[in-house]
Formats: C-alpha cells, sequence, structure tokens
C-alpha cells in the first residue's frame, strides 16, 4: 500500500509536523514560493548542465527515424537524471521555506 500523500508530505518535511494540520496544506504551497538562494540556483544549473552533457548526442548521418529514437530515449533517461540532480535543491528550498514561516 502506498503512502498517502500528507504521510510522504510530513515524511520528507518533518517541519510540517510543527504546523496545525488545516494549515499544512497552504503552508507547504506558500513555502515552495520561496526565493532561491545562491547555493539552489548554482546547485540547479549544474545539475541542468551535467543533464544536458550526460543525455547530448550527434544526429550525423542518422534517419528520421533513428532521430527520434534517441530523442525519445534521451527523454526518458533525462527525466530521472534530473530528479536526481535538482530535486534536492529544490526539497532544500521548500524546507527553508518552511522553517521561515514555522518560525514567524
Amino acid at each position: 500500500m502506498l503512502p498517502s500523500r500528507q504521510r510522504l508530505n510530513e515524511l520528507l518535511y518533518p517541519e510540517l509536523r510543527a504546523v496545525p494540520e488545516s494549515e499544512r496544506s497552504r503552508s507547504l504551497d506558500d513555502a515552495k514560493k520561496t526565493p532561491f538562494d545562491f547555493i539552489e540556483i548554482v546547485g540547479l544549473a549544474m545539475g541542468l548542465g551535467a543533464v544536458t552533457t550526460l543525455t547530448s548526442y550527434a544526429v550525423d548521418g542518422l534517419g528520421l527515424g533513428e532521430r527520434v529514437a534517441r530523442s525519445v530515449s534521451n527523454f526518458i533517461v533525462a527525466i530521472p537524471l534530473l530528479a536526481l540532480t535538482m530535486g534536492p535543491f529544490l526539497w532544500r528550498r521548500t524546507r527553508r521555506g518552511l522553517r521561515k514561516r514555522i518560525q514567524k
């Protein structure tokens, strides 16, 4: 059985336990609007650059079918790589926003 969204949010964002249950959804939405700090911007840029480099390919001499197949396979590979490289920085920003909201 998969955990509920609320349970998953509490696992990913332990700071939510300090927020009344009726305000958790709004608090999480507000925290996701927190501006990025320097470390997060650099991390996101480096993650995007690394994934772009890893999924680049040459199309010289390829037919249309091969180009489409490579594009689709690169897309399938890029999505989890983006989640692994950029996700922690988005998670960090949200947790930072929750901590600021709780301190207010």
